[in-house]
Order: structure tokens, then sequence, then C-alpha cells
């Protein structure tokens, strides 16, 4: 007579999970230890205290200057139309747990996941598209290498794949070459993947003892741009897989055995058995040269919150997060003396889908400001001074000084003033002949030009380099030289400011476009000169002329070209903006101005 074997008993939660889970690193200032530095802010750190709140919500003004820099997560929660445990109930204040509560119970081992509660027969697994602008980054890399040929450019090597693959080149370039390697101009809001499916995750519960087989075959095929979560989960299964061949129930099997928080008296058999969220565990790794460290856990409490904090992090460091929902049960339990006690236990959810991000930032620093140049007599040199930057980030480390003789000729680099004050400084991203730098223990607002006397003649510029080795453009270009009938220098505009480093004319003060303006059935014109303004400021503060008179150029002139397109004849004719007698009058106010403070 055959006999069967009895079943394992399982015990099984679904606790529920959350919707949606990102993460995102803000960094608002510089401070030299920031690359080593993982103490954080304790009032930062899951929830936010009350000093960081103003009317309930994150007071962002005060996080900003206070926190150096911080990672923010956000959740959202399907909205489920059961409870947990099937009847709804109003829950009493007591029901909620603050973070310190529930951390004090994950450091004493109080709390379950739903493998443990299940003796981990069952392995959860979260596979996402979250990391799919990463992957399909390494795809794309890993596809033009076999591409690329000696002296082939990136744009090449995409020629060759849409020959291979009859997929047009420009959508190969504009779509799904990553921007670290496209070589033609991308948006600067360039937008991740598709979000609706970087949105697509699958949670599963698989058997631990088969677990290890059914990701390892998946692993091995390689053909997968999850290939790297699921080897991920392939190593995890293998450390909690079951030994198929117990099949032995024990009678400590039939025991549900869950660590209790808390255990009370029954006051009525009429209790109802209550559960609900009280908030979120945040799983946090670091990842160093590809090796995985365990940190301290994030803890957000709350029956639904949508935001939490990390603190602690180091800038350039990459973390990894995935989050579990909490959730506290209360149920009755009968005692072997016939006595009925209300049990609390707390269970965690399956994991979410994992989010790995680096703590860096790449926005480059502003122009110096308020620059001017003033002529030295005694020492028969140069003096060009500056305001720093507006730079909220205070990550300004460097200032370079160039100079050139001519828009024809590159800039050459007198000089790198250096005071940088990182613990960790960042490899500098271009090769400065080492005579060219100088180094200070704060902040220089000038530098001397020995170089330049009487009959020099120069066009000078600078640039803002932060602490990560970031430039800003050119600061406003001007030629500078000496005037020797009036005895002192003579400053002439050249560029505005903002022209890369690689193209320093770029922001000539020519224009690139003739203004053009279409008109018929007239034979005669009248041109007034009504200027409704001198001098435009600019979004960072720099003035500059709305336009040209003979004081600020002898050669200024505005040309205007009639063309008759009927009968194919053109008209020159130039007009020039003299405002002496305005300066003169200018020059004469100020003159009574200063009499009248004397």
């Amino acid at each position: 007579m055959s006999e069967s074997m009895p079943s394992k008993p399982v015990h099984l939660f679904d606790v529920p999970e959350v919707k949606t889970f990102d993460a995102e690193f803000k960094y608002n200032f510089f401070v030299s230890d920031e690359k080593v530095d993982e103490s954080g802010n304790e009032a930062v750190n899951g929830n936010l205290s009350t000093r960081f709140l103003r009317k309930g919500t994150a007071d962002t003004t005060n996080l900003n200057a206070r926190i150096p820099r911080l990672v923010e997560f956000s959740f959202s929660f399907a909205d489920t139309k059961k409870p947990i445990l099937g009847t709804r109930r109003q829950r009493k204040s007591s029901f909620a747990m603050t973070s310190k509560e529930i951390l004090k119970a994950l450091n004493n081992r109080m709390i379950v996941t739903e493998d443990d509660a299940s003796e981990n027969r069952y392995t959860s697994l979260c596979i996402s598209n979250e990391s799919y602008d990463t992957t399909l980054e390494n795809f794309m890399r890993m596809t033009l290498n076999k591409y690329v040929v000696d002296e082939a450019s990136v744009q090449d090597a995409v020629i060759e794949l849409a020959k291979g693959t009859n997929v047009n080149s420009d959508l190969i370039s504009k779509r799904m070459v990553p921007p670290s390697l496209n070589e033609k101009p991308t948006s600067k809001g360039r937008k991740r993947f598709d979000n609706q499916i970087r949105k697509v995750k699958n949670v599963v519960q698989l058997n631990s003892s088969y677990a290890p087989m059914i990701l390892r075959k998946s692993a091995e095929r390689g053909i997968s741009l999850n290939d790297q979560s699921l080897l991920s989960g392939y190593l995890i299964s293998i450390s909690e897989q079951q030994d198929s061949t117990d099949f032995d129930v024990t009678q400590e099997e039939n025991i549900f055995d869950i660590p209790v928080i808390d255990q009370e008296r029954a006051r009525s058999s009429r209790f109802t058995s209550e559960a609900g969220i009280v908030g979120l565990i945040i799983e946090k790794f670091r990842i160093h040269k590809g090796k995985k460290y365990r940190m301290p856990p994030v803890v957000v409490s709350g029956r639904r919150p949508e935001k939490g904090y990390d603190s602690q992090v180091a800038y350039g460091q990459t973390y990894e997060y995935k989050v579990r929902t909490l959730a506290k049960f209360r149920v009755p339990a009968t005692m072997p003396d016939g006595r009925t006690y209300i049990q609390t236990f707390l269970v965690a959810s399956k994991p979410s889908q994992v989010i790995q991000l680096t703590a860096s930032e790449n926005r480059p620093p502003t122009i110096p400001q308020d620059v001017n140049y003033y002529y030295e007599y005694g020492d028969d040199s140069l003096y060009i001074t500056w305001a720093p930057p507006v730079n909220p980030q205070r990550d300004v480390k460097y200032y370079q000084v160039f100079r050139r003789k001519s828009l024809d000729e590159p800039f050459e680099l007198l000089a790198q003033l250096d005071f940088d004050d990182s613990v960790i400084r960042t490899e500098p991203k271009e090769d400065v002949d080492p005579g060219s730098m100088m180094s200070y223990s704060s902040m220089p607002t000038y530098y001397i030009d020995n170089d330049f006397d009487k009959s020099s003649s120069y066009i000078y510029a600078l640039v803002s380099i932060d602490a990560r080795q970031l430039s800003s453009p050119y600061s406003t270009q001007t030629k500078v030289s000496f005037d020797k009938s009036k005895n002192k220098i003579k400053k002439e505009f050249v560029c505005y400011s903002g022209a890369p480093k690689q193209y320093p004319n770029w922001t000539l003060k020519e224009n690139f476009f003739v203004d053009t303006m279409k008109d018929s059935s007239h034979d005669k014109v009248s041109i007034y000169f009504n200027p409704e303004a001198y001098t435009l400021i600019r979004s960072n503060g720099e003035a500059i002329p709305a336009f040209y008179s003979k004081s600020m150029d002898p050669l200024a002139k505005y040309v205007f070209q009639f063309i008759n397109t009927d009968r194919l004849s053109e008209q020159k004719f130039e007009a020039t903006i003299d405002d002496s007698n305005f300066v003169e009058d200018r020059g004469t106010e100020q003159e009574l101005e200063e009499d009248d403070d004397e």
C-alpha cells in the first residue's frame, strides 16, 4: 500500500509593496571632506526632523542651505481594494510606530521578511527595467566595439552598424548611442529611456530548492538586458537554497514561530485582528570596485510616506537601494494554559526593484564677475581684478587667466590659480604646465601680468574651474592696450561672455546673421535713431552696449543695403552714431555732482 508524504507547512504573508520607488541625488554645496565623510545628519535620515519642516512639508530652503548633499527618495502606493487582513477598522494612534522604534526592532532582529516567515522556503526576486539607461549604454558600447577599427570615429561605427542591421544611422545616433559617446550635439535636458518601459517590473517568489537552477539557466543564456540582476539573484538564491531531500515534517515546523515585539492579555474574546503599514525599510549598499558592502538601513515611518531622505552619502560613491514595506500585525493567540493574548509582530514585504545611483553632479561653474583691468605705473604691469562668480554650490576651486594677441590666435594660459582645499582632489582633465600653477590658501581675486607694458596689446579672458575639474565658459573678452597720448590703458570690448574653451570666437560682437526687412510700393525711406536704452544687463549681471557709437569705436558704423529684387539693383547707405555731445554732457554732470559732494 502506497504511503503519501506529508506536505511541508508554509506560512505565507502578502504585505503590499510600494508601487514606484525612485531616488535622486541632490548636491547643494561643497565641503572639503565630501568624498570621505558619510556621517550625514541625523535630522535628515529617513524622515525629516521638525527643524526641516514647515507646516508639515519639507522646508527646502533651509534644507538646501544646511545639508551639503543628500539622496531624496520618492514612493507611491497602489490603492488596494482590501485591507491586509480582509477587514477594515479604525486603528488607534498608538498603532503607528516611530523611526526609532522601527530601527530598535530591526537591530534586535524582531522584524522578519515574507521569505523569513516562510522559513526561507521561497526566495523573492524583483526584476525591473529601472536600470535600462545604464544597461543600454553598456550594450551599445559592446555592440559598437565590433565595428570600431583603427582611427575610426563613433559615427563611422554607427554607419557600419546601420548597414548590417538596416536601421537608420541617424536614429541610432540620436536615440541609442549614449551621451558619453555621442559626437553629435544633444539637448541639455536629454531624457532617460522611455518612462513607461522603465516602470515595468515583476515581483516573483521562487521555491528556494529550485530557484538556483532556474536563475542559473537564465544567466547562462546571456541574452537578456537583465543579466546583471539575474546573476545577482542567482548568487543570493544559492545562499538561501534549501535541502530538497529533507521530506520529514517535524513538530517544530507545525508551530508558527515568529518574533513578538509586544504581548498583552486580551480583555475581551471579541478582539478582531488588525494590521497596517507603519513604515518603510530601505536596504542600502555601497558598491566599490565591484563589491557590495552593506550599510545601515534607512527607516521611514508613516502609513503612506511619499518622501524619504538619506544624508549619509559620500560624493563620488555608488550606492544601491531597495525598499520593503513594513506591516504591523496584532492578532489573538491562545496559550497552552487556555489564556488568550494579543501578540504584536512585524513583517516586511518582498523587496522592490533595485536602484543604483552615483553621488555626483555635472553642473559647471559660472564665469567670474566684474572683470577689470588697471595699469600699475610703478611696476609697469597690468592688474586684473574680478569678483567671485555666482556659485550657490561653493565649489569653485581654480581660476585660469588667458591671453592672446589677436582673434586669429589661440589663447595662451598665463596662470592657473589653485585654492582647492579638498581632502581628496579630482584628477585634472587638462594638462597644465606646472610653471603656470600658483597655489593660494584662500580664493584670490586678482592677478598681475608682469609681461604687460606700455607697448603691449592683448585680449584677456578668465575661466572658473570647480572641484570636479568642470570649466566655465570664457568671461567677457577685452582687448587691453596702453594709450600713450592719454597716459592710461585703453579697454576695448571684443567678445561676449559664454564662449566655450574650444571656440573662443563663438561670441564675437559681430552679427552672424544680417537683419532683413521687406517692403514694397515705396520710393522713399526715413531712418530715425531714438534708443530706449543705452546698455543692456544680462542675466549674469554683465552690462553690454545696446549699440556702438563713435566714442566706443571710431570705426563703428551701420550699413543699410537696399535691394530691388525686380530690377536686380542695390544701393548701400552707411550711418554712424556721433554721441560726442552726449558724452560731454555726461562728463559735465558728473563734474557738477562731484563739486556738490565736496
